[in-house]
């Protein structure tokens, strides 16, 4: 993106993008930015279609998160909704100049004023828990699809060994607090940039009800309200049943389910 020329600008950028949504920790990144900051299509039609003399006081009332979610999701309605034909992104935009500067001016100005703001996002939101995290939806893939029936007739204690065993492998360190009067999680991660460890529950459930899980979170939040951090609450499962627990859902505290049944990951 160091270039200067616009004949390869559209297909750059395309480029950058697909790189980056290959990256599942910058995909997710991406995904709650969005899900975060609904931007209308009517906005982005409306700032399409109108020459704007700044437009940086159109986003004065807003955070810095907001214009990035706003930088995106304008991206994505251009590659969708329209037709470019010799014109590039630089030349769509433009809401970000004053006037109509060489093209040279234009594409400096798109760079820093709309790939810059979601760079910067995602690299300040590449935090170690966002590492586990991935490394605990590639541990749930690697189980859903190689090795399900090795670990269908563990208990609690085999699965928590199991994963272990790949978190160590990870190069991530963990360690058993005991000194919790709700008694001790399964997995308390070191994070060495943050000051905040990491609280892995893990369970094992027959049947997926909203019960079990509650009194499951019950647990884990009793151990996130003495010993502030983040959690996970980790759950192995044979139940296919779909339980919807978007609401227990926050910054700092998320569930996973592994299923260890034999269906593919497809059919689930």
């Amino acid at each position: 993106m160091d270039l200067t020329s616009n004949v390869m600008l559209n297909l750059n950028t395309d480029s950058l993008f697909r790189r980056i949504e290959s990256l599942p920790q910058c995909k997710q990144i991406l995904e709650e930015l969005r899900r975060n900051n609904t931007i209308p299509e009517d906005e982005i039609r409306t700032l399409n279609s109108t020459e704007i003399h700044n437009h940086k006081k159109l986003f004065e009332n807003h955070d810095a998160n907001y214009y990035a979610a706003f930088c995106l999701q304008w991206y994505y309605y251009q590659k969708e909704h329209e037709r470019f034909g010799m014109r590039t992104y630089a030349d769509k935009a433009r809401w970000l100049t004053k006037t109509d500067k060489d093209i040279i001016d234009k594409v400096k100005i798109f760079k820093t004023d709309v790939i810059r703001p979601i760079v910067d996002y995602i690299v300040s939101q590449i935090k170690e828990h966002n590492l586990i995290y991935y490394y605990l939806d590639r541990y749930k893939s690697r189980v859903e699809r190689y090795t399900f029936s090795d670990l269908a007739d563990k208990n609690e204690l085999g699965l928590q060994k199991d994963l272990a065993l790949y978190l160590f492998d990870q190069g991530l360190s963990f360690y058993h607090e005991p000194n919790l009067g709700h008694g001790k999680p399964d997995f308390v991660i070191d994070l060495e940039c943050n000051d905040k460890p990491f609280i892995v529950e893990i369970k094992k459930i027959k049947n997926l009800t909203r019960v079990i899980i509650d009194d499951s979170l019950r647990q884990l939040r009793a151990y996130l309200d003495q010993f502030p951090s983040f959690g996970c609450l980790y759950i192995f499962t044979e139940d296919t049943k779909y339980v919807d627990y978007s609401d227990d859902i926050d910054d700092k505290l998320t569930i996973r389910c592994v299923y260890l049944g034999d269906k593919s990951p497809s059919q689930l």
